[in-house]
């Protein structure tokens, strides 16, 4: 049989979750060891410490219930989450004890329901729900602007993302020549809501990564274009879905 099957026994909740009163659990279970501090008390240094699977005759003592229930429940909490098929939302203090998060790690979205961040900058430590920078939304983000009329050149996206760009183009006809891209096969939708020109001019005016490739392209209010940034071989430039 190719694959994995189902659980037989699926977690649905803690180890523990009706119980979890100071007299029977442990939590959360210390990081730091607690030799020194109480005798047989467990920490994710030590785990259960040497006092513990020591004779008693020679100086041992029994584990704690509370801290097996204590660890039982802290890990079980993401066996129910996954069981769910949920995704853990960013936190601080993760960021903080793994130095930032690594590329490609995944989180989800507590502002945005439904919402799942991907990282692209290692050692990344921003919440995503408040500085995006490094991350990258599993649906399109919805950017506006009101350009001054006139060309510009290497145009900077907010983030990582795929965007919806709506161009108030009520200044006066605008000219885009390129966008720097933060990642390869990010994608930029550009929409004109103003009443005067939108355009893209190809190869032209940004550095040669930020050009657009095609033919020049003008865009009345109400109209939409989509472009891809592609890095294949020799081409790195963006093009026209």
């Amino acid at each position: 049989m190719s694959g994995t099957t189902a659980p037989q026994y699926p977690i649905t909740e803690p180890f523990g979750a009706l119980a979890a009163s100071p007299a029977d659990i442990t939590l959360p279970i210390p990081v730091p060891s607690q030799i020194g501090v109480l005798v047989g008390a467990a920490s994710f240094e030590d785990g259960f410490p040497p006092s513990t699977h020591t004779d008693p005759e020679a100086g041992g003592v029994p584990p704690y219930g509370q801290d097996m229930n204590g660890i039982l429940y802290m890990l079980s909490q993401y066996a129910a989450l996954a069981q769910a098929g949920q995704i853990v939302p960013f936190n601080t203090d993760t960021a903080t004890a793994l130095a930032g998060y690594a590329v490609g790690a995944k989180v989800a979205s507590v502002a945005t329901a439904g919402r799942v961040w991907t990282n692209w900058l290692d050692g990344n430590v921003n919440d995503p729900d408040v500085d995006d920078t490094g991350w990258q939304a599993d649906d399109p983000l919805y950017a506006s602007d009101a350009p001054a009329a006139g060309t510009f050149n290497d145009v900077a996206l907010p983030g990582a993302s795929d965007y919806v760009l709506d161009v108030n183009t009520a200044a006066g006809n605008v000219v885009y020549t390129g966008f720097v891209a933060q990642r390869r096969g990010q994608k930029l939708t550009l929409a004109n809501t103003g009443a005067n020109l939108l355009s893209i001019h190809v190869l032209v005016g940004s550095a040669a990564n930020n050009q657009v490739r095609g033919l020049d392209l003008d865009l009345v209010q109400g109209q939409t274009v989509t472009i891809q940034k592609v890095v294949d071989g020799a081409l790195n430039k963006w093009v026209f879905v």
